[in-house]
């Protein structure tokens, strides 16, 4: 079987007291996640909450979190990440088996001032072909 690592980068912002969701290209293979990062500007202060999810729709909810799997909901005290002036980065397999699906990066910001979301989640295309696959549904979007 052949196998594929994809980083998908993902960089925004979120308005004080607000949330957003941003939402990677379509992933039309199963995969497995392989690493998660975040990178938090100084003056957070942990004021900014990261959940990442697979999902099965494109939608973007910035008044909810979005439907899917939550990547930090297995066994966890809490359901995501935050930090303050510092990078993180998780070693964190997740496999989804199900072709056809989005990555996405909720960011709630209960700060008073706004904040840059910048992301990176690591995937590993799991089918055979699956990176000839990918690629075609990337030109298919352009």
């Amino acid at each position: 079987m052949e196998s594929r690592l994809v980083t998908m980068s993902f960089f925004g912002s979120v308005s004080a007291s607000s949330k957003n969701t941003l939402v990677s290209e379509y992933i039309n293979v199963p995969f497995r996640t392989r690493v998660v990062r975040a990178s938090f500007a100084p003056g957070v202060n942990r004021l900014m909450k990261l959940y990442f999810f697979i999902s099965q729709d494109k939608e973007a909810p910035t008044t909810e979190e979005p439907k899917g799997t939550n990547l930090f909901a297995q066994l966890g005290q809490v359901r995501y990440i935050t930090g303050d002036d510092e990078f993180k980065e998780f070693p964190h397999q997740v496999p989804y088996h199900e072709a056809g699906s989005y990555l996405k990066i909720y960011a709630v910001n209960d700060d008073t001032y706004d904040h840059t979301i910048d992301c990176q989640i690591t995937i590993e295309l799991l089918e055979a072909g699956g990176w000839q696959e990918f690629k075609e549904s990337q030109k298919a979007q352009e």
